[in-house]
């Protein structure tokens, strides 16, 4: 009883960890040379909350990189705008499969997105990149 009691507490606690409210859209892009720009409108309501933005990705083994070099162009609802090289690390452990594999790569944490309405991320790759199958960017609050 005391060990399931230790469990069930554990994973209470497992439950409550960093994620909260998860949002994350994708786009499909040409997986034999993405090379054109992705672009993910994101609605925003809450002007308190920080959170972490990631770029989402899909890629199959054609994909042989262990980084992806991008630019990150951010539109903000009262028109500002940013534009940033990013190199992303990514984790290509061993797959016996053939199969995609997803991953989120971070980019911003702890962020305010202090604006009422909608924040566009163009993601464009540094050169055409072969076997990325869909881009997009994942928001955790």
């Amino acid at each position: 009883m005391r060990a399931a009691v230790v469990l069930l507490v554990t994973m209470l606690c497992m439950g409550c960890g960093r994620r909260g409210e998860v949002h994350t859209d994708m786009l499909p892009v040409d997986v034999y040379g993405w090379q054109e720009p992705v672009s993910i409108v994101y609605e925003n309501s809450d002007t308190t909350s920080l959170c972490d933005i990631a770029v989402a990705l899909r890629y199959n083994d054609s994909f042989m990189s262990d980084t992806l070099s991008v630019v990150i162009h951010t539109s903000l609802p009262d028109a500002h705008q940013t534009r940033e090289r990013v190199v992303l690390g990514l984790d290509r452990s061993y797959r016996a499969t053939a199969l995609t594999a997803s991953q989120s790569v971070g980019y911003r944490e702890r962020c305010q997105l202090s604006q009422r309405g909608c924040y566009i991320f163009t993601i464009t790759p540094c050169r055409t990149v072969r076997g990325i199958e869909a881009v997009g960017v994942e928001i955790v609050k």
